[in-house]
């Protein structure tokens, strides 16, 4: 009778941990996330204890899926979807409240177009003072969209802008003489000439924008280049900063 009752006892003893084993080993199915050197791994482990890769996210935020059935690896791809919706629709949000209207393509675009810097070789070489100024002003003059504004009222001529308001573009120009190698068109041959070169800074500030252009030639041809160069800033003001800025 003693051995049959220890027989028993032994028995529900196994059974006993049988089944709180199984019991242990069902809980310890489920999703775990570890953070490796900055990188966010999420995997499944199953009730037989077998151990699977959902998905990684990486440092920038890219994210690799494992197991595309399993519905935990689909919340990260979820989120950042929602993320990028949410983000582009503040944007359009932003635009269709922006009040500010866009200037039309035939509204006029108010320069400030400052007295050009000479270095000490062009000054010297400038015949008469204030020639270069006003060659380069003189090219602003005819444009039926470019209008220089006024900054100095005793200016007259060719010197005189336009309008007196604010401007939306800014254009400092800066002329100087240089040595340099050039191909001489009788001999074909490399020969060293004085050159002249014409650079400008043209900046815009709604929205911020700044380009720089030059043009250089020989100095004998210092009227053509001039034209050029004008050609050059003013295509940036009407091609690139233009269709930008906002309307008067």
């Amino acid at each position: 009778m003693a051995a049959q009752s220890r027989h028993f006892i032994q028995m529900m003893m196994s059974v006993c941990f049988a089944a709180t084993f199984g019991t242990i080993a069902a809980c310890s199915g489920g999703y775990y996330t570890a953070n490796v050197s900055g990188e966010k791994k999420v995997s499944r482990v199953d009730q037989h204890v077998v151990k699977k890769s959902v998905s990684e996210t990486g440092q920038i935020g890219t994210i690799t899926l494992h197991d595309v059935e399993d519905p935990m690896a689909r919340r990260p791809v979820a989120a950042q979807e929602m993320a990028e919706r949410s983000s582009a629709g503040r944007v359009e949000q932003l635009e269709q409240n922006d009040p500010a209207p866009k200037r039309q393509p035939n509204d006029p675009i108010y320069v400030s177009l400052a007295q050009p810097v000479l270095d000490p070789q062009m000054e010297k070489a400038e015949r008469t003072k204030g020639a270069v100024a006003e060659q380069i002003r003189s090219e602003f003059a005819a444009d039926p969209i470019i209008k220089l504004i006024e900054e100095n009222r005793n200016q007259s001529g060719l010197m005189k802008p336009h309008v007196l308001t604010s401007a939306d573009v800014e254009v400092s120009p800066k002329v100087s003489l240089k040595e340099a190698y050039g191909i001489d068109r009788k001999t074909g041959k490399p020969s060293k000439m004085l050159a002249v070169v014409f650079e400008a800074t043209i900046t815009s500030q709604v929205p911020p924008a700044t380009y720089n252009v030059s043009e250089s030639g020989h100095a004998l041809r210092t009227l053509e280049i001039s034209k050029r160069f004008a050609a050059q800033v003013k295509q940036v003001i009407r091609e690139k900063i233009g269709p930008t800025i906002p309307a008067h």
